[in-house]
């Protein structure tokens, strides 16, 4: 007869502490596994565990944290860090903005943004480049609803929300094929073009008086009126070249037959038109060409070929200020010209992108 097996009590008494010692440490590894997974950063940053605690309940990854910790403390935490991740993060801004927030803006914009409503339009905002924190009383006042946000930041970059002709900074490089002149933005009324050459008549309308151009800009525009010709088109300057004083007087009779309304959008004062840089021409074929001329389709295929570019588009006022004109264009260089078209940039969005991102280094 088979005797009975004795329970291994011994046996039991281990499973069983296993299962209680699980049961104690399952819980605790659920509630710090975030500290377990990331311990090589808690030992690295132990005096600033609040903070780490902080960016992984705002649901940064681990890389995100890795990489901004660094930044972080280059700039400098307080004591309030923490407390402004958790605040940002229950707003719902995602954690490349507060990143980013916490990097660039001061203390108080970033309690005044803690203390307000979630700004959707401010992550938005945080992906152009050119977005710049203490202008953004002014990008709000500036964009009407359902604008395109990029838009209206360009026109704040450019100080086009501001009233004309205030505020104005003086072009430094005028003889630059780049040089930018706006109602913000204004030559000295004592800059003359040294390279200013004779347009013959073949080229320009003469009839007023002799008109001149830049050197390279007018043995573009010649190569260009050439092979226009070739195709039966009809081109020439009607305007080219202004002193500070013809564009002075053009203005003033302006402002005196049409109103300062209308002359704000027609016409530029006295420094501030492209027309005084020697390379901006308005053109003709008979008549100031307009849009829909075949001499206008051609130039708008083939102008940027030969360093053209229209400067005052319909759908660019906003960015000009200034009323559309099929009839002026502008020399800028054949390498800009083709990037301009390449990329379909305004002169604007070109400066911008291109020009001033050099000036501000």
């Amino acid at each position: 007869m088979n005797k009975k097996r004795k329970p291994n009590y011994k046996l039991r008494r281990i499973i069983a502490r296993v299962i209680i010692a699980l049961l104690i440490i399952a819980p605790l590894v659920i509630i710090f596994r975030v500290k377990i997974i990331n311990a090589p950063l808690y030992i690295k940053y132990h005096k600033n565990t609040d903070v780490l605690n902080a960016l992984f309940d705002a649901k940064f990854e681990r890389k995100e944290v890795k990489e901004f910790m660094p930044k972080l403390e280059k700039k400098g935490m307080n004591s309030y860090t923490d407390d402004y991740i958790i605040s940002l993060s229950n707003k719902g801004y995602k954690p490349k903005t507060i990143e980013y927030i916490l990097l660039n803006f001061k203390m108080g914009d970033t309690k005044s943004l803690i203390n307000s409503k979630y700004d959707k339009d401010l992550e938005k905002m945080l992906n152009n480049k050119l977005f710049d924190y203490k202008n953004y009383d002014r990008y709000m006042n500036e964009r009407s609803d359902n604008e395109d946000i990029d838009r209206t930041i360009l026109r704040v970059t450019l100080d086009l929300d501001k009233d004309n002709y205030s505020d104005t900074v003086e072009e430094t490089d005028p003889n630059s094929l780049t040089a930018f002149i706006n109602k913000h933005r204004y030559l000295n009324e004592d800059y003359i073009p040294d390279d200013l050459v004779d347009m013959s008549d073949d080229y320009a309308n003469n009839y007023y008086g002799q008109l001149q151009l830049r050197s390279e800009a007018y043995e573009q525009f010649k190569k260009m009126v050439d092979d226009a010709n070739k195709e039966d088109l009809e081109i020439y300057a009607d305007t080219a070249y202004r002193s500070f004083k013809l564009q002075k007087t053009i203005y003033n009779n302006y402002v005196y037959e049409n109103g300062y309304d209308k002359a704000s959008l027609y016409a530029a004062r006295a420094g501030f038109s492209e027309h005084e840089l020697g390379t901006a021409i308005d053109i003709s074929n008979g008549y100031l060409i307009e849009k829909g001329d075949p001499e206008y389709n051609w130039l708008m295929q083939y102008a940027y070929k030969y360093g053209f570019i229209f400067r005052y588009y319909e759908d660019n006022v906003d960015l000009t200020g200034f009323a559309e004109e099929p009839w002026h264009i502008r020399y800028v260089g054949i390498d800009v010209a083709t990037k301009m078209h390449k990329e379909n940039l305004t002169f604007e969005e070109y400066w911008i992108k291109y020009v001033n991102k050099k000036e501000a280094k």
